[in-house]
């Protein structure tokens, strides 16, 4: 599928036919490689040699551009004469024979580059004007199109900056320009004298175009969509790279435009944005204009990994959103397909990969499309008072808070409507919140406060940015969030009274494990599949999931279904039940079926493990029981050997039909989450 670009159009408020002539170049301009691009631009001039090879350029360019029924139909509708009433105000003092050619040349550009060229076009525009110009020869025309063509596309590369500053005016004066001045054959001396550009006649001509196309089932959003792709297939043909690396106009300095806000050129092609914002009331919304967008994509290279996007800090009793063009999103994937935008708020950062962003399939859940979309970031501290109450249950559990609380949304808007977004699919979003206090690494975590009081705990990495230690906390929905820190340990665990002391007590300070009623660990307990099966769901952050009675011997109220722990292990497909049909919940779990379920783990999109770190030197072979692991548990097993998270008894086997012990599950529960990378090593 063609990803689409936004376009600038503050000053005429859409995309229409006249400008659609020359946008292709426009968005040329946005990621011109100019090295890359000459040379295809001299391999590619051979679509103009001959009628055939013309036209088979138009039709590469339709197939590309694949211009929607609506636009097509529009464009036929209007006929010379609304095309020479819209022209009129370039065309002062004008012949009829002189209005008609150039009405002509311009639709015969417009169909061109928009796709929406009719075989034996331009065989009919040199028939009609043939007494005019006082030649039918093919070859002449074809020749003077290719000047024009050549000099829409010089002017581009010449003045970058300003295309990307102001294209709406520059492109359609450089293409009218290019009819009017292009020399050969005697076509300038017969047309030059009746165009007159200037902005006023330039802003009114597009304003009169746009009049008579954007009507009936047209929309403008039809009309940028059309846009957009024909110029991503006029780049296609030119040889112009989606992602090259460096674009014209970017500039080293902050850029500020008559779209508002700045853009700041960073290292290795990142950039920082300032947007512009407007309130309404109580709500302050942070605006990506399509100017904004333009110098954005100017300054981002291919290597890109963030494009931070700072917004305002809310006053008191105020809300703070971003408002992000879903066009701009698919936009920034096609130049940067690595980077993630980074939102800047209020007491936590929000980071969104711009390729885990699925524009087209969220449009069509909305029922509408990727050029109506908006998806809304919002990142504001909860009310003192609220925040305060929340401080308070917390440290009546013995649970310091050491980060802002802030409720993080990310909601999708169309038109007056808004949607929430739960989630992106089974795909981390991670969230970053600096902490108030240096703490223990192993005692602190991430956590979702919930409506009710309870909270789940998440996977969080640290890190230390300026001095300061930040929490990076991955979750796969959105809620209240803040970072809590507590201090776990067990009479029977504690001060070396457990082998596996210091996994128990850091997956218990962060809320993964538990001990028993009577505040012991039991660590020389076996562990059940349901027992299992809620904590690999809990390390996870796994949202809850409701019970869908596939098995036969759960009914889904009991303790391991309260919050939806057991389904969204399943439904992540991390377990699974017996062949009988039954899950089996209350069996102690083997040491083959753990390493299944971690295996499985593993393998989840949302961890994106990295099998470059297996070592693959390690065999099933290495144990003297390898025949005694399952066929189909032999995978998994060898896959969290290889990654160092189980390994064999010092007798040389693997024993995999033994049972999983309590403190046993902690070790590799914890070795787990650290080869994955969801939490840092234990610290003694």
């Amino acid at each position: 599928m063609v990803k689409k670009y936004p376009f600038s159009s503050k000053a005429v408020k859409a995309m229409i036919a006249a400008t659609v002539a020359f946008t292709p170049i426009a968005t040329t301009a946005i990621v011109f490689d100019a090295n890359k691009v000459e040379a295809a631009y001299v391999q590619n001039t051979a679509h103009f040699n001959s009628v055939p090879s013309f036209e088979k350029y138009a039709q590469s360019i339709e197939e590309e551009a694949n211009v929607s029924t609506e636009v097509r139909d529009a464009l036929e509708a209007m006929d010379d004469a609304e095309w020479e009433a819209a022209l009129a105000p370039v065309l002062v003092d004008a012949t009829d024979d002189q209005k008609k050619a150039v009405v002509g040349l311009v639709r015969l550009q417009v169909n061109l580059y928009t796709g929406t060229y009719e075989k034996g076009q331009l065989q009919t525009f040199i028939k009609e004007n043939k007494e005019f110009f006082g030649d039918e020869s093919t070859s002449k025309y074809l020749t003077y199109l290719q000047k024009v063509e050549e000099a829409v596309y010089t002017e581009v590369k010449a003045n970058q900056d300003e295309f990307i500053q102001n294209p709406t005016v520059e492109l359609f004066q450089t293409l009218v320009d290019a009819i009017r001045s292009t020399d050969h054959a005697g076509i300038k001396a017969s047309i030059e004298g009746a165009i007159v550009l200037s902005n006023a006649t330039i802003a009114e001509t597009v304003t009169n175009i746009e009049n008579e196309l954007i009507q009936g089932t047209v929309t403008k959003a039809d009309w940028k969509t059309a846009v957009v792709s024909s110029g991503l297939a006029w780049m296609k043909l030119y040889g112009i790279e989606k992602n090259p690396g460096g674009g014209g106009g970017g500039g080293g300095t902050p850029g500020e435009g008559e779209g508002g806000g700045t853009v700041t050129p960073g290292p290795g092609g990142d950039v920082t944005v300032t947007p512009e914002t407007v309130q309404n009331g109580t709500q302050v919304t942070a605006i990506i204009s399509s100017e904004l967008q333009t110098r954005i994509l100017a300054s981002i290279k291919t290597q890109a990994a963030e494009i931070t996007i700072k917004l305002p800090k809310a006053e008191p009793g105020q809300t703070v959103s971003l408002d992000i063009p879903a066009p701009l999103v698919d936009a920034i994937e096609a130049k940067a397909p690595k980077a993630t935008i980074v939102v800047v708020g209020d007491g936590a950062t929000y980071y969104l990969p711009v390729a885990e962003i699925d524009t087209v399939a969220i449009a069509a859940d909305l029922g509408t499309t990727v050029a109506e979309l908006t998806f809304r970031v919002s990142i504001n501290p909860v009310p003192s008072a609220q925040a305060i109450q929340i401080t308070q249950l917390l440290q009546s559990r013995g649970v310091n808070v050491v980060a802002s609380i802030v409720d993080i949304k990310l909601e999708a808007v169309v038109g007056d409507k808004v949607y929430p977004i739960k989630s992106l699919g089974n795909v981390y979003v991670k969230r970053s919140f600096g902490l108030n206090k240096k703490v223990k690494t192993n005692n602190t975590t991430g956590a979702v406060l919930e409506n009710d009081g309870t909270y789940r705990t998440l996977p969080t990495k640290f890190k230390t940015v300026n001095g300061q230690q930040h929490a990076f906390v991955s979750s796969l929905t959105n809620s209240i969030y803040t970072v809590v820190e507590s201090d776990i340990t067990f009479p029977d665990v504690n001060n070396g009274k457990n082998w596996a002391e210091a996994y128990i007590e850091t997956l218990a300070s962060k809320y993964i494990i538990s001990g028993t009623t009577a505040g012991t660990y039991k660590g020389d307990e076996y562990m059940t599949r349901a027992q299992f099966a809620v904590l690999l769901s809990r390390a996870l952050g796994l949202p809850s999931e409701q019970y869908d009675n596939r098995f036969k011997d759960v009914k889904g109220d009991e303790w391991f279904n309260t919050n939806g722990a057991l389904m969204s292990a399943v439904k992540q497909g991390i377990i699974a039940g017996k062949k009988d049909g039954t899950f089996a919940p209350n069996d102690r779990i083997t040491r083959a079926e753990s390493a299944a379920m971690i295996g499985r783990a593993l393998n989840l999109k949302m961890i994106k493990f990295d099998a470059a770190k297996l070592d693959k030197n390690k065999k099933l072979a290495d144990f003297k029981d390898a025949k005694a692991i399952g066929a189909s548990t032999r995978e998994e097993v060898l896959k969290v050997y290889q990654a160092g998270i189980m390994s064999g008894t010092g007798k040389g086997t693997f024993n995999p039909n033994e049972f999983t012990k309590r403190d046993q599950m902690a070790r590799i529960l914890a070795e787990f989450l650290i080869k994955a990378e969801l939490m840092e090593a234990i610290t003694k």
